[in-house]
């Protein structure tokens, strides 16, 4: 069915609007889900690990700096989901995060190669901020990087990179993206729909990242996420039905 998607995701400017108006905690601000603020990557022992959930860290201050262009990150389902439902009643416009067959569907624009660009990995960063050289030098535990330099170790601003033949920038890389649909190992139809939003279940997300291997930036690409998870290299972009 004929749907609209965000150019970009959404940004950290963008959210804060939402935040200050409805004076809104997130999950990662109320430690919820038994889990202290936000996933992210630390420094322990002169090394870089990227394995926790730390206190104090959420979508103002996920370990890097960000500016108000840059996709907001360490939000969960949950939060979107309120985000989504403020935005829906100020402009009078039913918001709603794309469904997993409508992100593929989008991302791809029309291309059947792993990535929208073509198959090789080592063309991603003309295209895409991803694990890559840039990366390496600050998180040297990664082992598996695409072979190029985007110049961005964290998020880089929306729109930074060339976008698929549709326009849609970022479909690819600098965050993994939420969806609304339910995940499922195998495509049993949850992927066309959106999950009831108490659901508890994991949702699909999408899209790669900024500290992301190969074989995770693909359009094919997806993992289950539970909604109350929040991640420093986690976001999402909004679509609407036409």
């Amino acid at each position: 069915k004929p749907f609209g998607i965000g150019r970009h995701e959404v940004t950290v400017g963008e959210f804060r609007r939402f935040v200050e108006v409805m004076d809104y905690k997130t999950d990662a601000e109320k430690n919820a889900g038994d889990k202290d603020g936000c996933y992210i990557a630390y420094r322990e022992r002169n090394a870089w690990k990227y394995n926790g959930f730390r206190a104090g860290y959420d979508w103002k201050n996920p370990n890097f700096r960000q500016g108000d262009d840059h996709p907001v990150v360490c939000v969960s389902w949950n939060d979107v989901n309120a985000y989504v439902k403020w935005l829906s009643d100020q402009t009078g416009q039913i918001y709603r995060l794309p469904n997993e067959a409508e992100w593929e569907y989008a991302a791809r624009a029309e291309t059947m190669t792993a990535r929208y660009w073509d198959d090789d990995p080592n063309q991603s960063c003309r295209y895409a901020n991803v694990a890559d050289q840039t990366v390496r030098r600050t998180l040297p535990d990664w082992k598996m990087i695409h072979n190029c330099t985007d110049f961005s170790v964290n998020t880089a601003p929306v729109g930074s990179y060339e976008g698929n033949t549709w326009g849609l920038k970022d479909m690819l890389g600098n965050v993994l993206e939420w969806t609304c649909s339910a995940y499922a190992n195998d495509y049993d139809g949850a992927g066309l729909k959106c999950a009831d939003q108490g659901t508890v279940g994991p949702l699909a997300v999408r899209g790669g990242s900024w500290n992301i291997t190969p074989d995770g930036v693909r359009s094919a690409a997806r993992v289950g996420i539970v909604p109350t998870s929040r991640d420093s290299n986690l976001g999402f972009r909004l679509a609407r039905s036409l």
